[in-house]
């Protein structure tokens, strides 16, 4: 089965969680970081979807799944250890066409979720299509201990200019030009050896952009690199 990537902005909208165990407490979790209004449905709960309970960042029905509950969400997730309850619950997504997660099965008409991390600016998601999820947790572990702080640097500026690009009405075509030529430059690879001013000018080169309409931390970047180069005598 081919499954189409991408990333949802669930930021305010509302999503349903049905269990109150280990799995749901870390659909939960993820949950939370993308500031979405989550429902959990569970007659129990861990100490820490309790807990979340009481810092009302959740909304919990102190009981078992009924059918309905999936009404007016956005995602819903299936993560109760009984799969007659989590079938009944990807029956109701299917009927209502909301896309529904069943955490104990990696083979269903639902979506799947992708080994995933956040780290400065970048988000890496790694999936195998649910064949192994091992791996693919394995090659977003392998990503993550060689993604610098560098690199994040990077990601953080390009975000930056990006913005200078589009507050000066600089044309989509154009503006990803400019940006995909900063993507595949060495400039991260400069940040790395502690070439900044190198690093800088590259940045001025490709971007087309005035010394002066530069980020604030560019700007920083290169006054700190000018002092570090006064200091060695």
């Amino acid at each position: 089965m081919n499954y189409y990537p991408l990333f949802l902005n669930l930021k305010g909208h509302p999503v349903v969680v049905i269990g109150g165990g280990a799995v749901a407490e870390r659909k939960t979790a993820s949950l939370l970081r993308t500031g979405a209004a989550i429902t959990v449905i569970s007659p129990s709960l861990t100490p820490r979807l309790a807990r979340w309970e009481a810092e009302k960042r959740i909304i919990v029905h102190h009981r078992p799944y009924r059918r309905g509950d999936l009404s007016g969400a956005a995602l819903a997730f299936a993560a109760t250890d009984q799969s007659s309850v989590n079938e009944a619950v990807a029956r109701e997504g299917r009927r209502k066409r909301i896309p529904f997660n069943l955490a104990d099965r990696s083979d269903s008409d639902g979506f799947i979720v992708p080994a995933v991390f956040s780290k400065g600016g970048m988000t890496i998601a790694v999936s195998s299509g649910g064949k192994s999820p091992a791996l693919a947790k394995r090659i977003r572990d392998y990503v993550k201990d060689n993604l610098h702080s560098e690199e994040q640097r990077w990601v953080e500026l390009l975000a930056q200019i990006k913005r200078i690009l589009i507050s000066k009405k600089v044309s989509p075509p154009k503006r990803r030009e400019i940006l995909n030529r900063l993507a595949e430059s060495d400039g991260a690879a400069l940040y790395r050896k502690g070439e900044i001013q190198a690093a800088y000018d590259l940045i001025l080169k490709l971007s087309g952009l005035r010394r002066a309409e530069l980020p604030a931390t560019a700007n920083s970047l290169e006054n700190g690199a000018a002092t570090r180069q006064k200091g060695v005598r």
